[in-house]
């Protein structure tokens, strides 16, 4: 049985191979439009950033100093200045089984120690960017400069223009 070819045959498959290029064309022009986007969304601004220390020695609440040129992220580089710190003794909650009770109890030679860093930041739809890098309140960071290096949670973020 000899196949037969007419014209019919030509035209589908002709639609069927222009409709795969006009799916091809608009899926990458949209990711691309939407890669663009990204690049450039958002503003430039100024990020205040303050991480939590918890629990540490006395020496840490005397090494940061405001003025200090910090790297915060672990692989990421996010680079920022020190304007403040401030320090209190650490606590942690005491259980008292015959009464049934629980307390805030201080550590001997313990501190919670707060440094305040700026950065210029983008303010994006998503995220606020440091270097390209997101920064959240919540998230557990390193913070290091050549005299020290700490690891900690953001526990505040602030943006201004």
């Amino acid at each position: 049985m000899k196949a037969k070819f007419n014209a019919m045959d030509l035209i589908i498959i002709l639609a069927v191979v222009l409709v795969a290029a006009a799916a091809a064309y608009f899926f990458i022009s949209s990711t691309a439009a939407d890669t663009d986007a990204s690049k450039t969304a958002g503003r430039n601004v100024t990020a205040t950033v303050e991480v939590e220390f918890n629990n540490e020695d006395e020496f840490l609440t005397t090494l940061p100093q405001e003025g200090d040129k910090v790297t915060i992220g672990e692989k990421e580089k996010m680079p920022a200045v020190v304007t403040g710190v401030r320090y209190e003794t650490a606590k942690t909650t005491a259980y008292d089984l015959t009464k049934g009770t629980a307390m805030n109890q201080e550590i001997p030679g313990k501190y919670d120690v707060y440094v305040t860093m700026e950065a210029d930041a983008v303010d994006g739809e998503d995220a606020v960017t440091i270097n390209d890098s997101p920064i959240r309140v919540g998230d557990a960071t390193a913070v290091r400069t050549q005299n020290w290096a700490s690891y900690g949670y953001v526990t505040r973020l602030e943006i201004s223009e």
